[in-house]
């Protein structure tokens, strides 16, 4: 790493070295939802990236929002906005706090990250079509599409990577520690494994199989800094007495972990190039708006898991499997052996609807059966977290009920219960597993999934600092809205360690 971007952070403001989310939902909608509000998911209520609505009985997405639509000339993005947001963002509160000219402005790859970082009150939020390889928003934020959008689509943000060589930025020590050319890594377009590679999709012009390679590469991130920094200008963020308020995720990292591990060539040399933009950034915001004059958060919305056939391959547990299939069936039939008379016919379902790590039970069955929801909960939950690769499994009235919760999973995954969102059963992967086949993920309660850096400069920040008290990122939103004055965020949990403020 050099000296002007992680390290620069660590230099001029706090490093909160202990930072981890009290949620178990590891996902990219929870994490940037506690980003901004301070809270867990618990409260903010985007409990996993989906999870199922009774009252209509379909899956619902984080960011779900039918009251959206298209813009002219972007005839995609109907349908999501900041609408399942149950408290408020520190940009709704700036915006509620400052009046309409304290700007909000929110750019991802990914459309979720966007929208929740933004809240309902942002000025834009943009994302990007994979598909199309177009920058993204709709009637959420603005009612037509702005013309620096329609420009950028017009040249393409993904033209001047078109055949663009993926080389190691690093020196070859930066990756010493690393074997490429694993078996069990995604292949790359050309059908190998290595670097370097070629983004092109195997196309002879720009297409959907070219974005798809840019995800998971440096073009992604490169991007997305393209266009914050672009939204910076044109927005005239930082640029009088009126606090603004800039959200950028950079999506890049969670696609090459995805695909390639988090000890893979691929993902280090993302993470050196984005020390390299975070570097950028900075010397930018010092030109823009003046060094000093504001206040730079660095977290993530979630951590990464190893690739399971890595610990294999060397000697240490972990698996994967569809595990959150095999724990229903094993749910299911517990739950008609324990509820139903031997030789009786039976053609129901005890478990309407599972979804990640949660099963939904058939609650008007079990009323016309006269058995007790909770009774029915645990009996699920007892045989489910007997499946091979499930670590633990509860009632959820079990975990909300519960004064106090030794286990750290089993409170972590308190704190991810919304009820009119969750399941009646809660469940938790063992360490080191995964669902499905996906290389590497997230998502689960485990230490690897929840600890995330955490480090914050700026006006009003200690220099140097390391606060060792235990965090959420959610203390990013307490201490921003410290600073500039706000009220405390209505659902932070927590308060700020001795040593990080000064005068």
């Amino acid at each position: 790493m050099g000296q002007d971007g992680f390290n620069r952070v660590l230099r001029e403001g706090v490093d909160f070295s202990q930072c981890a989310f009290w949620h178990a939902c590891t996902e990219t909608g929870p994490g940037h939802s506690t980003l901004v509000t301070g809270a867990p998911a618990s409260v903010h209520g985007i409990v996993r990236n989906d999870w199922w609505d009774r009252s209509t009985g379909r899956t619902v997405y984080c960011a779900d929002d039918q009251t959206t639509h298209t813009l002219v000339g972007l005839p995609i993005g109907i349908g999501v906005g900041p609408g399942n947001l149950r408290v408020p963002t520190l940009g709704d509160m700036m915006k509620d706090q400052f009046g309409a000219t304290s700007r909000v402005v929110s750019v991802s790859w990914k459309d979720r990250s966007a929208i929740l970082m933004g809240g309902k009150g942002a000025d834009l939020a943009l994302w990007l079509s994979e598909p199309h390889g177009l920058l993204i928003t709709n009637s959420a934020y603005v009612d037509a599409t702005p013309a620096w959008v329609a420009e950028m689509n017009r040249k393409g943000p993904f033209s001047p990577y078109f055949n663009w060589v993926w080389e190691r930025s690093g020196s070859p020590e930066a990756y010493v520690d690393l074997v490429d050319d694993r078996s069990y890594e995604l292949t790359h377009p050309d059908g190998t494994k290595t670097l370097p590679q070629v983004l092109n999709g195997g196309l002879p012009t720009p297409g959907s199989r070219f974005y798809t390679q840019c995800y998971g590469s440096p073009a992604a991130n490169q991007v997305i800094q393209d266009v914050a920094l672009t939204a910076l200008g044109e927005y005239e963020l930082g640029q009088d007495a009126v606090p603004d308020f800039l959200c950028i995720s950079f999506s890049g990292n969670d696609t090459t972990g995805h695909d390639f591990g988090p000890n893979s060539h691929e993902a280090r040399d993302v993470l050196l190039r984005t020390d390299l933009l975070i570097a950028k950034l900075l010397d930018t915001l010092d030109q823009r708006v003046g060094q000093g004059k504001y206040l730079f958060v660095l977290s993530a919305d979630h951590g990464v898991s190893p690739i399971p056939e890595a610990r294999q391959e060397a000697g240490e547990s972990g698996g994967r499997g569809f595990l959150h299939r095999a724990a229903r069936l094993a749910a299911e039939t517990a739950m008609r052996k324990a509820f139903v008379k031997s030789g009786a016919e039976f053609s129901g379902r005890f478990i309407l609807r599972s979804l990640g790590a949660m099963l939904y039970l058939n609650r008007e069955l079990l009323v016309e059966l006269g058995v007790d929801l909770d009774k029915a909960a645990r009996v699920a939950a007892a045989a489910a977290v007997d499946v091979q690769g499930v670590g633990g499994a509860w009632a959820t009235a079990d975990l909300l009920g519960a004064d106090e919760l030794e286990d750290p999973v089993a409170r972590s995954v308190r704190y991810a219960i919304d009820v009119e969102r969750c399941g009646d059963v809660m469940m938790s992967l063992a360490p080191y597993w995964l669902e499905g086949a996906t290389r590497a993920s997230h998502g689960t309660p485990h230490s690897y999934d929840r600890e995330v850096p955490l480090l914050i400069s700026g006006p009003g920040v200690a220099r140097g600092v390391e606060v060792t008290a235990a965090v959420s990122p959610g203390m990013a939103a307490i201490v921003a809205a410290q600073i500039l004055g706000l009220p405390r965020p209505p659902g932070a949990r927590e308060t700020i360690p001795e040593g990080v403020l000064v005068k």
